[in-house]
């Protein structure tokens, strides 16, 4: 047990995740990686955003007027590098429950996280503009910062098909009506055995 929780905390453990995301990704873009580096997010904590050099300045005066300890020490700690690999699966169409059944466009993507930090993908996703289906902190209405904390027009030129807030919103409205769960599952874990080194991978497909 020891090796195995060692493999964790030493992140010999390889995952990867699958999940839907709001909006078709630019027909050009297949594949990439996600360099943002995270900071937890002052304005809405408990919760991540990325980090820009105007976010940490404020993070820093907000700092020297919070009264609990707790809290001072955790926003307190400087952002960290942060990076996530996707791919597109397939971009595909969900289907409105409303009167004129309108088709909605959203992309399933591959992540595997490089580094892991609390709420990467979730974050990540909503940085560049696709935000995870069903992602009740990091998605339109959720109580973090609208797009992950992040606003930059360089990274939205790459991404000129980022999911509109009026998709975002009906999309949220057709996860609401259809009772589903945040669509972001670990699809698959690669780690060797602790004991025989052997490789061991276990695998489950998603249920969207």
């Amino acid at each position: 047990m020891a090796e195995l929780q060692k493999s964790f905390r030493e992140r010999d453990v390889q995952k990867e995740y699958e999940a839907l995301v709001c909006g078709h990704l630019s027909p050009e873009i297949n594949e990439g990686c996600i360099d943002l580096p995270l900071q937890r997010d002052h304005r809405f904590p408990p919760f991540m955003r990325v980090a820009t050099p105007e976010s940490e300045k404020e993070a820093k005066l907000v700092v020297q007027d919070l009264n609990h300890a707790g809290w001072k020490k955790i926003v307190k700690k400087n952002a960290k590098p942060s990076k996530t690999l996707f791919r597109v699966i397939s971009r595909e169409f969900v289907r409105a429950t409303d009167q004129l059944k309108e088709v909605l466009p959203v992309t399933r993507l591959q992540l595997t996280p490089i580094t892991g930090r609390t709420h990467q993908l979730r974050v990540h996703c909503a940085a560049i503009g696709h935000p995870i289906l069903g992602d009740p902190t990091y998605g339109i209405l959720g109580e973090a910062s609208p797009n992950g904390g992040f606003e930059d027009r360089s990274l939205q030129s790459k991404m000129p098909c980022k999911a509109t807030i009026d998709l975002q919103l009906k999309l949220d409205k057709y996860v609401k009506e259809e009772n589903k769960c945040m669509c972001l599952h670990a699809r698959k874990l690669s780690l060797n055995h602790p004991i025989l080194g052997q490789e061991m991978i276990f695998e489950a497909p998603p249920l969207f």
